[in-house]
């Protein structure tokens, strides 16, 4: 609410209110007021706005999570917002000045609270000892932004809901809405979430991979077993309390590992949020518990293979000698294969469940590290700026100084586009220039009320905003709204809306549905013509602009790099470059992308190894027969690499047909997470995704299964001699 609004006295009367805190927030117009090591600072976009130590009615944490008591005088803490783009370390020392008035201040580190935003596009918010705010007070010119939250703790919210109606400007915040502050931040969560189930599916083939091997591997003693009358039932129960004994001790050891590794993938994605492994001990031994059962599941089940192996397999190498299956359709006397080709592909289709196997792994290896790259690249498009409601452009003007004035008087737009023009035309710069602006309002529908964002393009055409349903306001009297705003207000395409603008009220036609980032996805797109009234709650995604002629991206820097100069300011950028700032999540999944590429080189190479040792030790009688007939070893060790290699291009041919829709479906089923979206098509790189990540792929597979096979250099031709 404003900062002179009075509000808390009513608010404290109500029934059922136990508890009221008011925070005042105190506003620094430009990131110019502060000088760091000598420079005026030019690094974050919003206003910045302050906190006293005295009024911490919610809990503050530092960067490792420790609550915050109190703040020493001369010194302060600041959400990232405040700090990004700049390299700074604590106890650096900051200078605050209001003209001639200065203030030398302390950096204590980074500030968390549920209610404070962090995002580059955020206000940031600074924590200082209540002397020191009293300076800032006292110094400081515009109060014009200056507000404050009050905190309300209350049985009946309908009741509160119906005061703040009375009052201009205000608005109520419930609890849950709080997390829409931190959903770009957990954008990286849940596709670590997603990329984790896809690993342990992975790793549980592995699994069951290792217990085939290594009942093959023992066939003899399993032969020699039911010679001596041991039956079915105790061979299998041995085999299963061996493997109990392993999955606990590796269950153990997992979970003394999960420890220090849950903690770091949380700070990888927390460094906005206090997130703790809550009920640590207990989670981490129910899943250790699930992790046993689930391999003694696989262990029943893979050991069924005892009961098919007879006394007589002891002798002849875990083969029966019988053969039911149809021939190859693969002919060698029709074939103009070289012959190591040819064995290659004939053990691949005669053993196609061994095979195909193989290639599914391979094609979900190779999508985990695809997948983060169009994501990551998606997250920095200039194709995603439609989800915050830019028009189509070729640079952003997002310094808050530079259009300040619109949240003053909603008019003054029209005297910053003026000056972005005339600014373009001295310059010599041919274009024009646009806003989306954003305020606040009561929307009404029957007898659901909702405060709403309401936005409107002025100056530049804007066709990036597109209806997912519907169409867009093509009149005065019509909006589109996105789905959460429709569920806040019950209502439907076709429906009429109530919207109060400053003191009048009209009445609007829901015409279509649209996706947005903005305001976690609650927002309502009205026509060009509609004129709105400024209020205390303002959202903008700068001064776009649009030059002329279609330039190239050299040029556009160019032209980029003048009006950073003409405007005297940093804060100038491509499409790309602010997606990227608004969502910030393009570094973090760049980070989990080359985990991923470390994660595939491992489980390749487990799975290579495994399966090339077992069909080694399956085929032994074989290669000493090739052998005895004169088949070099190169030729041997050849087909058994080129066996994997096929599995690998396979791998590479399902997984790049999969690869764009499985991308659309979970970047579509991410961001629906955090904002009301559909629609969303990503982007990707074709040198990382045909042909980096693929090369990997192969790169592993050939040195491992190369590697492995040469250990049928061990084997002789006299090794026939026990054949039948």
């Amino acid at each position: 609410m404003p900062y002179d609004c009075e509000l808390e006295d009513e608010l404290k009367a109500l029934d059922g209110v136990d508890y009221v805190g008011t925070e005042h927030h105190y506003c620094i117009e430009s990131s110019k007021n502060f000088t760091y090591k000598g420079s005026k600072m030019d690094n974050f976009i919003d206003i910045a706005y302050t906190i006293s130590d005295e009024e911490m009615y919610l809990k503050f944490y530092d960067e490792e999570n420790n609550t915050v008591d109190g703040v020493e005088k001369g010194c302060f803490y600041s959400n990232a917002a405040f700090i990004q783009d700049i390299d700074v370390s604590k106890g650096d020392i900051f200078e605050l000045s209001f003209d001639d008035n200065k203030l030398s201040l302390k950096y204590m580190g980074v500030i968390k609270c549920p209610t404070i935003a962090h995002e580059a596009t955020a206000s940031p918010y600074l924590l200082f000892d209540a002397e020191d705010i009293k300076f800032i007070g006292e110094h400081k010119k515009n109060d014009i932004f200056d507000d404050k939250d009050v905190f309300v703790n209350a049985a009946d919210t309908e009741k509160i809901d119906k005061l703040v109606e009375k009052y201009e400007n205000a608005y109520v915040m419930p609890r849950d809405e709080i997390k829409e502050y931190f959903l770009f931040d957990m954008v990286a969560a849940y596709i670590m979430m997603m990329i984790s189930a896809v690993l342990m599916v992975t790793v549980f083939v592995v699994l069951r991979f290792t217990i085939m091997f290594t009942i093959s591997e023992e066939y003899r003693e399993i032969g020699v077993m039911k010679a001596v009358g041991v039956d079915n039932g105790s061979i299998r129960s041995l085999y299963i309390a061996k493997y109990l004994v392993i999955s606990i001790v590796g269950a153990l050891i997992g979970y003394a590992a999960s420890l220090p590794l849950g903690s770091m993938m949380l700070d990888s994605v927390s460094q906005n949020m206090v997130l703790e492994c809550g009920s640590n001990a207990l989670i981490g031994l129910l899943s250790s518990a699930a992790v046993v059962a689930l391999i003694m599941l696989f262990c029943y089940t893979c050991t069924r293979r005892v009961n098919k192996l007879s006394p007589i397999d002891a002798v002849r190498n875990g083969e029966t000698g019988e053969r039911f299956k149809r021939k190859s359709l693969l002919r060698l006397g029709s074939s103009r294969l070289p012959s190591n080709v040819f064995m290659s592909i004939n053990d691949f289709v005669s053993a196609p469940k061994q095979f195909g196997i193989i290639t599914v792994i391979f094609t979900l290896c190779l999508l985990m590290m695809t997948l983060m790259s169009n994501l990551a690249l998606t997250l920095k498009s200039e194709n995603m700026a439609w989800l915050f409601g830019a028009a189509e452009c070729d640079a952003h003007i997002y310094d808050t100084t530079y259009f300040v004035d619109a949240f003053v008087d909603y008019d003054n737009y029209k005297d910053i586009l003026a000056k972005t023009d005339i600014m373009l035309e001295d310059i010599g710069i041919e274009g024009e220039s646009g806003m989306t602006m954003g305020f606040r309002y009561e929307v009404d529908h029957g007898d659901k009320t909702a405060n709403e964002f309401c936005y409107v393009s002025k100056g530049l055409k804007n066709d990036l905003v597109t209806a997912d349903e519907g169409t867009m306001p093509q009149k005065r009297d019509e909006v589109a709204m996105t789905g959460y705003a429709l569920d806040d207000l019950d209502a439907e395409i076709g429906d009429r809306v109530s919207i109060t603008i400053g003191d009048k009220t009209d009445e609007y036609i829901i015409t279509g549905k649209y996706s947005s980032f903005l305001n976690g996805g609650h927002g309502i797109f009205m026509h060009p013509d509609v004129d709105l009234v400024e209020n205390n709650n303002f959202q903008s995604m700068g001064v776009n602009i649009k030059f002329d002629g279609d330039p190239d991206d050299e040029t556009k820097d160019e032209y980029i790099e003048k009006i950073k100069k003409a405007i005297d300011s940093e804060k100038v950028c491509t499409t790309s470059e602010l997606v990227k700032t608004a969502t910030q999540m393009s570094d973090t999944l760049n980070s989990v992308k080359q985990m991923m590429m470390m994660i595939t080189v491992i489980v390749t190479l487990m799975i290579v190894i495994l399966m090339e040792r077992s069909f080694i030790s399956k085929e032994k009688g074989e290669i000493a027969l090739m052998k005895a007939v004169g088949i070099p070893n190169s030729s041997i060790i050849a087909q058994h690499t080129l066996r994997f290699v096929i599995s690998a291009v396979l791998a590479l041919i399902i997984s790049t047909a999969v690869l764009m829709p499985a991308s659309n479906a979970v970047m579509n089923f991410v961001s629906s997470m955090i904002g009301d979206v559909t629609g969303i098509k990503c982007n990707y790189d074709p040198l990382e995704v045909f042909f980096i990540c693929p090369m990997i792929l192969v790169g592993v597979t050939v040195i491992g299964s190369w590697l492995t096979a040469l250990y049928t250099k061990t084997i002789k031709a006299s090794d026939t001699a026990s054949i039948e």
